[in-house]
């Protein structure tokens, strides 16, 4: 609970961004996450005229350097009553490092993981996108993530 708010100290000059730090906690199946709906309230979103995302993004000192990107889409959210064994979503694991790098992700290269979650559709469907998530699963694993400047690109016009 409680209000989020972003910390000094963004990317390429820009004043704040978002950063999460801490300890996943202990058991199986736990994670940590940040992320945010692409509209409030929440709903789906046409990003079909894009090719992609694009973000800047680091880990901050002892900070895991894997992080999972997952983007819901509506086949793999609840709200699109579509699946039957929810929140596969389509994405990515990521390499963070230690300084701020961009990161270029098309909709193409984003994938389900194949061993679990109803359906399986061949690629993610860019015009009901929900949201977008970072995720590390790593019981017991600090984790020191900042985020910035995030947009959509590719846009075919």
């Amino acid at each position: 609970g409680g209000t989020f708010q972003m910390t000094a100290g963004g990317a390429n000059g820009t004043k704040y961004a978002a950063h999460m730090t801490g300890t996943v906690g202990g058991g199986n199946g736990v994670y940590v996450g940040m992320g945010f709906n692409f509209v409030d309230p929440k709903g789906s979103y046409d990003a079909s005229k894009y090719k992609g995302i694009k973000f800047w993004a680091k880990k901050g000192p002892g900070g895991a350097d894997k992080v999972k990107l997952k983007v819901p889409d509506a086949a793999t959210e609840p709200d699109g009553k579509i699946c039957k064994e929810c929140y596969n979503d389509f994405g990515m694991d990521l390499t963070l490092h230690d300084e701020w790098t961009e990161y270029v992700i098309p909709f193409y290269s984003m994938k389900q993981d194949p061993t679990w979650g109803s359906p399986h559709p061949a690629n993610i469907d860019s015009s009901k996108v929900y949201g977008l998530q970072f995720q590390f699963n790593q019981a017991g694993q600090p984790f020191d993530m900042w985020l910035d400047e995030v947009e959509f690109t590719g846009c075919g016009g």
